[in-house]
């Protein structure tokens, strides 16, 4: 049974539909697809503070060599945006052409990426897209971030936030959160989440995530 959690930050946000979310170190980045807009958000203000414009915003977002990097379209496809101007730097075929990427995080050891319709986590190399692992969990992915040592996915449908120890390959925990949780990301401390519902950046601790504990 998930375990129910309270948030320890709130935001609300002026947002009709929010989708990706990703942590700079300094800014909280997210995505919404009626403005088809980017967004940085400073969590100790709760103010934007820069928007990007991204035609065809879809489902998740991360970061990678200081780029945005935005789940776009129908075809799910990756797009490489400079966070200073908006420019296009490129675009990534989704690695699995026809399939529901909604989970998209880069990490030290590649970009994971989640599927909705296959629930399965995918590792790939960020140079040249090898399949490095592949996890199979049980329940619809929303979005998904990374720790040192855990995956965390959202379930959209159920309210959930559910962690995967990446060494023992399997699910260990879920949290029941407020709303409906769909882009994550992992700021060292907390893990943020996009409540799709209520319009609100919303954090919850979830004590150990770290493995330091």
């Amino acid at each position: 049974m998930p375990i129910s959690v309270g948030t320890v930050r709130d935001i609300p946000v002026r947002a009709l539909k929010l989708c990706g979310l990703t942590w700079s170190g300094e800014f909280l980045w997210f995505s919404e697809s009626v403005s088809n807009e980017i967004m940085a958000l400073d969590p100790v203000t709760g103010q934007v503070e820069h928007r990007v414009p991204c035609p065809e915003v879809r489902t998740d977002l991360t970061t990678l060599s200081g780029n945005l990097v935005q789940v776009v379209g129908e075809r799910r496809a990756l797009q490489v945006v400079d966070p200073a101007g908006g420019d296009v730097v490129e675009e990534i075929p989704n690695p699995r052409p026809g399939n529901v990427l909604c989970g998209l995080e880069a990490a030290r050891d590649g970009i994971w990426f989640g599927y909705e319709d296959l629930r399965v986590l995918d590792l790939r190399d960020a140079d040249d897209g090898r399949l490095l692992d592949s996890i199979p969990v049980s329940h619809p992915i929303a979005g998904l971030t990374v720790s040192d040592h855990f995956l965390a996915y959202a379930d959209y449908g159920g309210g959930t936030i559910n962690l995967v120890d990446i060494a023992r390959r399997r699910e260990v925990a879920s949290y029941h959160v407020a709303g409906n949780p769909t882009g994550l990301t992992w700021d060292g401390s907390r893990i943020w989440y996009c409540d799709h519902t209520n319009l609100q950046l919303r954090a919850i601790e979830v004590p150990g995530i770290d493995g330091t504990e």
